[in-house]
């Protein structure tokens, strides 16, 4: 015989227990439980003088709760390392918060800035020695708190000069954003300034600058990024007058040598094609040191940010440079011949060749070999041709001929090609705003619009909003002026990446 049910014990009345549900259950038409069923009220009791009572949320606690309603999705690739790492007993002493953005940090941040997540991630390997390193950790938790407090706008946020206006619904995670990077950059100044306190360390300085770089990104990509890169630069100088040696050696050994590789070829990255927007171009020479730099193909594809061929990085740092010395002496005409020769180099740039050359270590069962090769191949033609377009702006408005509008047309179709390729579309900003710039036609700027949108969406990153921004004043300035500058140089350093 089957105990007498709950609901007939509240009811008062005798189970006849025969059976589930009872049949007097059954009669009366209700829901024949076993056991009491739980009640959710408001506040932390039922009654009493706790009743409705509820406790503040706090950043102790917020860690919870933002697991609770934000876990981010987990990769499948490389979920056995992750979890090795956030097991890690030293992530034990952290609070709650800090271990949620750190996990949030490893499942998002780490995927965004890289071509091809992997077990080798560089970003994610930073993990491990960001537990030993304040100033660090406290740029991933930062990064993390930033890019989770974006997600809270919309692709088309208001913004006034130049910058978007913070209303993001994520009220708390912007403020958590904003503390952590104060705790970072406050971090950093005290290993620098105190160095018998905090002894200097300067593989991951270095990181942490990188990292800095990049919520910058996330901030809006506008002039920040430029003084973390000077205090990059002047790191290597100091080093380098202690040591006497090259920045490609300098590590100080508490960061990998892969890893370390990474980070110095993002800053050459970033200079690059940061100079190429600014107005103000002082020549690229110190990151962009040949002791360095691997020769085509060599780089591979889970260490690769951008995915963008080094060659091509090359000829857009030539023609930066061809740019500056060109304003410098303007009725010199050999810096137009040697950029004419340069583009012409560039444009027999073998992408498929490229394509094919860069290293597999990513492969994936739904994605054959030969369409990878195939969309590397669109990828590594989209920054060609837009840094061809580049190279004809350098040149002046004379040399805006039908190629160019080809090239523009090219290049459109290229990032057309790519648009369902989330892994390859995310890195696809330069190129597209270069070719905004070109654009003309009400169909053409709809769908530079629509492409950068779809890069918000998959990064998150408020530099996709400001070159909407930024390429929506110069279609209206030149609807209203009738004519087209191609304007090369902003009036702003902006590194739309």
């Amino acid at each position: 015989m089957r105990e007498a049910c709950w609901t007939c014990r509240n009811r008062t009345i005798q189970c006849d227990q025969s059976c589930f549900p009872c049949l007097k259950c059954k009669k009366a038409g209700l829901e024949c439980r076993d056991k009491k069923p739980l009640r959710w009220v408001q506040g932390v009791a039922i009654r009493g003088r706790m009743r409705g009572y509820m406790y503040k949320e706090t950043p102790t606690n917020r860690g919870a709760l933002l697991s609770a309603h934000f876990r981010p999705k987990r990769d499948r690739r490389g979920s056995h390392q992750l979890q090795l790492t956030l097991q890690d007993p030293r992530m034990q002493n952290l609070d709650p918060l800090s271990r949620y953005y750190i996990d949030y940090y490893s499942q998002r941040i780490c995927r965004l800035y890289i071509l091809h997540d992997s077990d080798s991630n560089p970003f994610r390997g930073l993990l491990a020695y960001a537990l030993e390193d304040v100033p660090l950790l406290r740029s991933i938790i930062a990064l993390a708190a930033r890019h989770l407090a974006n997600t809270g706008y919309s692709f088309d946020q208001s913004y006034k000069n130049d910058v978007v206006v913070p209303t993001s619904r994520f009220t708390d995670t912007t403020l958590d954003a904003l503390r952590f990077k104060t705790q970072a950059i406050t971090a950093l100044r005290k290993r620098l300034t105190r160095p018998h306190q905090e002894p200097v360390k300067t593989d991951t300085m270095m990181a942490t600058i990188l990292l800095f770089i990049f919520l910058e990104l996330l901030e809006s990509g506008l002039d920040g990024w430029n003084v973390h890169l000077k205090g990059a630069r002047a790191l290597v100088h100091l080093y380098q007058s202690l040591r006497g040696k090259t920045y490609s050696n300098c590590g100080s050994g508490e960061i990998g040598q892969e890893i370390s590789t990474f980070i110095t070829r993002q800053f050459s990255l970033i200079e690059t094609l940061g100079a190429s927007l600014s107005q103000s171009n002082p020549l690229i020479e110190d990151f962009c040191s040949t002791s360095y730099i691997l020769s085509p193909g060599q780089e591979s594809i889970v260490r690769s940010f951008l995915g963008c061929p080094e060659f091509i990085l090359r000829s857009i740092q030539f023609f930066s440079s061809q740019r500056q010395l060109a304003a410098e002496s303007p009725h010199n005409t050999a810096h137009a011949q040697d950029t004419l020769a340069m583009i012409e180099v560039t444009g027999n740039f073998n992408s498929l060749e490229w394509a094919s050359g860069f290293k597999q270590q990513h492969s994936s069962p739904v994605s054959p070999y030969t369409a990878e090769i195939e969309n590397l191949y669109m990828l590594g033609e989209a920054y060609k041709t837009a840094a061809l377009l580049y190279g004809r702006q350098v040149l002046g408005p004379e040399s805006a001929t039908a190629e160019s509008n080809e090239l523009v047309l090219q290049l459109l179709g290229l990032i057309d090609a790519l648009k369902t390729q989330d892994t390859l579309f995310k890195c696809l900003l330069w190129p597209t705003f270069f070719a905004g710039l070109h654009c003309l036609e009400r169909d053409q700027q709809g769908l530079v619009h629509d492409c950068l949108k779809r890069i918000w969406d998959l990064t998150a990153c408020l530099n996709a909003i400001s070159a909407s921004n930024i390429l929506k004043d110069y279609w209206e300035r030149t609807r209203l002026s009738g004519a087209q500058s191609h304007c090369v140089g902003l009036d702003r350093r902006w590194l739309l990446i």
